[in-house]
């Protein structure tokens, strides 16, 4: 028989300071089992309709105080649900997905330019300089003092790949992050070590082992990364598209479109009065949640609050700044204060700290793979490229490639340890909802950030410019919809893993690149 469970989470809308009225939103989040068409759940097979007519009250708690709501019902388009969501789209019946014992393959991109930029500049003076006579043989052609500087400087980055060896050095990889995902707190360089464009200041010097060392350490992990199983071609294993995306995935892909989900009631936008939501110091964080649905009567049987325990936000609301003209703040609070971290990662912005972001002014991959695929050029075990007829005025096979660039690319240090570590959090989390019992802690921000709109400050027009500005004008089956005015998207997190090969069945690693924006 259908079932299902309404989860209905409350957050601070952004970060706002001296405002008449406390932002929240909040956002309903249904779980749907035991059977496989929408027609079944009478509750969600014209959810907006039922809104628009009876509308929903809620009931907040902050503390000992409660307060009831009503929705916005103005706000509401039942004809965009009607035109998504018909009597037999797919349901499969929701199942967590556990990613927390799954490895995610990365290369450190800051060690990688780092090495790029001082390959590069040592280039740029050795190989700049007259061609000096050889101390072995000048009648063999791989002894050119150039081709011998130039083999130095890339002594370590060549990768070989081979399969057999990849599957050998992706168990060990696995093996190494089976012991770091239950770290709290991901590596962050000491900016002392760092030069103004977030390189190393210092690096071993090449041809000395040393250095070969540290660059085949980096180019290893990058050819993990880039040497991704690619599973079998869709052509060969179609999935069936009948069953490939379902209602609960439908409902996922709408959290890039916060206009949407408003209009189709999937989220609500509340003005909270201030003496409602009680002040904290700004380091103990208070709670908020939704506890009522109160009149609400569900068809299907359901679990939800006040049948259920809520869930519950972490919110900090105090004054700070000047003594005698204290600014008021309120927001979501960061886990750094309960939930379980040891560096503050999210409080309104992104904590863009020096020693864990940085920026990349060249394609580091376009880089990586030239300068690795030239130093297998240039191995004891083959010849090298022909002898240049006068390699006294130019010797064009002892350059480095040139580099390109895709624009600005903005990097995270350890992003998949952050990852692994975010995996880990969100099992717990949703053990508490499936076994019906209060979760451990309220959520946090970092729990509850899905993405990042990432502005850029412009010194021509000393101004701050989004990348994610938009207009939209939608049209679902048919049915229009253009909100007012611009809206923004978001940047969000993209991991890869392999196509699926039923006759040999791709490990289910995931791959994620250190690069956020660009």
């Amino acid at each position: 028989m259908a079932q299902q469970t309404v989860l209905f989470t409350t957050l601070p809308r952004g970060l706002v300071v001296n405002t008449a009225t406390l932002p929240v939103s909040v956002f309903v989040s249904p779980r749907l089992y035991d059977a496989d068409r929408l027609g079944m759940f009478p509750d969600w097979l014209d959810w907006t309709g039922r809104l628009a007519e009876r509308g929903l009250v809620l009931t907040f708690r902050c503390g000992p105080n409660t307060r009831i709501v009503e929705i916005d019902r103005d706000v509401l388009r039942p004809d965009l649900w009607r035109a998504m969501f018909k009597q037999d789209t797919y349901v499969r019946s929701h199942a967590f997905r556990d990613y927390a014992e799954r490895a995610v393959f990365s290369y450190p991109v800051r060690a990688a330019l780092s090495v790029i930029k001082s390959t590069y500049q040592e280039a740029s003076v050795a190989l700049a300089l007259p061609q000096r006579e050889s101390d072995q043989g000048q009648d063999d052609e791989r002894y050119s003092p150039n081709r011998q500087i130039l083999k130095g400087l890339l002594s370590g980055l060549a990768i070989n790949w081979n399969d057999r060896e990849g599957e050998r050095l992706r168990d060990s990889y696995r093996e190494q992050v089976r012991s770091m995902r239950f770290l709290r707190a991901a590596a962050r360089y000491d900016p002392a070590w760092l030069g103004p464009d977030g390189t190393f200041k210092t690096m071993p010097p090449a041809g000395g082992g040393n250095a070969a060392d540290f660059r085949h350490l980096v180019a290893q992990q990058f050819a993990l990364y880039t040497h991704m199983p690619q599973g079998a071609p869709v052509r060969e294993n179609p999935p069936d598209f009948e069953t490939l995306i379902d209602f609960h995935q439908g409902l996922t892909s709408l959290m890039s479109y916060p206009e949407l989900l408003r209009a189709l009631g999937l989220a609500f936008d509340f003005e909270l009065p201030v003496d409602f939501v009680a002040t904290t110091p700004f380091d103990q964080p208070g709670r908020l949640a939704i506890v009522d649905v109160p009149r609400r009567q569900w068809v299907t049987p359901t679990r939800t609050v006040p049948n259920a325990p809520p869930q519950e936000t972490a919110y900090l609301h105090f004054a700070g700044g000047d003594p005698n003209n204290p600014s008021r703040l309120f927001t979501t609070a960061p886990g750094i204060l309960g939930g379980g971290l040891q560096e503050l990662e999210v409080f309104g912005l992104l904590n863009l700290e020096p020693g864990r972001f940085g920026l990349a002014q060249v394609d580091v991959e376009s880089g990586m793979h030239k300068t690795t695929l030239l130093a297998e050029a240039w191995q004891d075990s083959r010849p090298g490229p022909s002898f240049p007829d006068h390699p006294e005025v130019f010797d064009e096979t002892t350059t480095l490639p040139s580099l390109r660039s895709g624009g600005f690319s903005f990097y995270a240090d350890a992003r998949a340890l952050r990852l692994m570590r975010a995996f880990q959090t969100q099992k717990g989390l949703n053990a508490s909802v499936e076994q019906g019992a209060a979760p451990a802690r309220p959520f946090f921000a970092e729990d509850l950030v899905q993405g990042y709109r990432v502005d850029v400050w412009d010194g021509h027009t000393n101004a701050w410019h989004s990348l994610h500005r938009r207009r939209c004008t939608y049209d679902i089956g048919g049915v229009p919809f253009e909100p007012d005015g611009e809206s923004e998207g978001y940047t969000q997190l993209a991991a890869a893993q392999s196509a699926p090969d039923p006759d040999n069945p791709p490990p289910n690693d995931l791959y994620l690149n250190e690069s956020m924006a660009r």
